[in-house]
């Protein structure tokens, strides 16, 4: 009989291998979470569209998102909340995109991505798109990937994500984020974060226009500058546990609240009283189901409560400017097939949204108007 011996540290191979999957597994539940990866549960019918929702207006009539056709072409929507009317802000005269819209205080402006078709969608710059003119003008001209802008509460500066690598091969095109602001008046930028986020959330000010909410998970200086393998340490002290409160001024990273595995997607109230975000709750709620199930919480002064019990699969959310309503993006069959929701949160009453189809969007055309050319 031939006696089959094992390497005597088999062992540390079976070890590593068990590691080496957990950490596959981790990833994969971060990339997801975040919606950088489309995997569906459940095979379902095709996509004819795909929505990305942005933000309120002040006043909460209005809703901002990307909506992108089934060529994945995308532009800005708006939709009116009380008129029940969409709306497409298609740029004229050139095949640029424009995306992640975010109102001003003052309801006038939205601070825009702008894509680049002349480098291939792979650059994008920060601008400014007038509601009232419907003309729109860049702020930045550094040839990187920028998104997630939004104004401080004075209307002085743009604070926004920007990718520091551009990845060769994965689904994840662009890596290394952080966080940047910029002053309008003299066009100066500022780095305030050095943590090279994987995937990032849009940052947001506090209401002192200094301090300012996001989520991400940082790859690198993490505990310390210059720390390696920043990824698992983070991990290991704080799970997916990734909603921030900084002030640009920090060497070190800690998450600001802990709610179980996995916390993230941080949105703040306009008025800065509220911070919301997204949990897993299955655990929470004793639930058996073997797809995660994602509800909304708020942070106020000190204490996190339960906002919505949806189990189902929340995959996008926007919040208006004091909490009052919320929009959501549902996909209960995990097929990716998302139904948008509008919820009164004092109520805690849910009205279902069918956007229609894309072409059944009234088209508005903006025009770039650069700074010099403005009256």
């Amino acid at each position: 009989m031939n006696i089959v011996r094992l390497p005597k540290r088999w062992w540390v191979l079976a070890v590593l291998a068990v590691v080496t999957l957990w950490i596959t597994y981790k990833i994969f539940q971060a990339l997801w979470f975040f919606d950088v990866i489309k995997m569906p549960f459940v095979k379902g019918a095709p996509i004819k569209e795909k929505i990305h929702l942005s933000d309120f207006s002040p006043d909460g009539n209005k809703l901002y998102l990307d909506y992108c056709d089934a060529t994945r072409h995308c532009n800005i929507g708006e939709f009116d909340l009380q008129t029940q009317k969409t709306r497409l802000f298609v740029p004229q005269g050139t095949q640029d995109a424009v995306a992640s819209p975010s109102s001003s205080d003052d309801g006038k402006q939205l601070a825009i991505v702008v894509k680049e078709a002349a480098n291939n969608y792979q650059t994008s710059q920060i601008g400014i798109l007038d509601s009232v003119t419907h003309t729109y003008r860049l702020v930045t001209q550094s040839p990187t990937f920028k998104e997630w802008p939004s104004f401080s509460h004075d209307g002085k500066k743009i604070i926004y994500a920007q990718a520091n690598r551009k990845r060769e091969s994965g689904k994840t095109r662009f890596s290394e984020w952080d966080i940047y602001e910029m002053e309008l008046a003299t066009g100066a930028e500022r780095r305030l974060t050095n943590f090279c986020f994987f995937v990032i959330g849009r940052p947001q000010y506090m209401t002192d226009n200094k301090r300012f909410v996001f989520s991400g998970d940082p790859t690198c200086n993490f505990p310390n500058q210059g720390s390696a393998d920043s990824y698992k340490a983070y991990q290991h002290q704080y799970q997916d546990n990734n909603v921030f409160l900084m002030s640009g001024e920090e060497a070190t990273l800690k998450p600001l609240v802990i709610s179980g595995d996995l916390s993230n997607g941080a949105t703040l109230t306009r008025d800065g009283n509220q911070i919301f975000f997204e949990a897993i709750t299955n655990k929470m709620d004793n639930s058996k189901e073997s797809l995660y199930n994602i509800d909304l919480f708020a942070y106020e002064n000190g204490k996190i409560h339960r906002v919505t019990n949806l189990k189902t699969y929340l995959s996008d959310y926007a919040v208006s400017a004091h909490g009052e309503r919320l929009a959501y993006l549902s996909d209960k069959q995990r097929n990716r097939n998302n139904v948008l929701w509008i919820m009164d949160v004092a109520a805690g009453t849910h009205n279902k949204i069918n956007l229609g189809e894309h072409n059944s969007f009234a088209v508005t055309n903006i025009i770039n108007q650069p700074k010099g050319e403005q009256k």
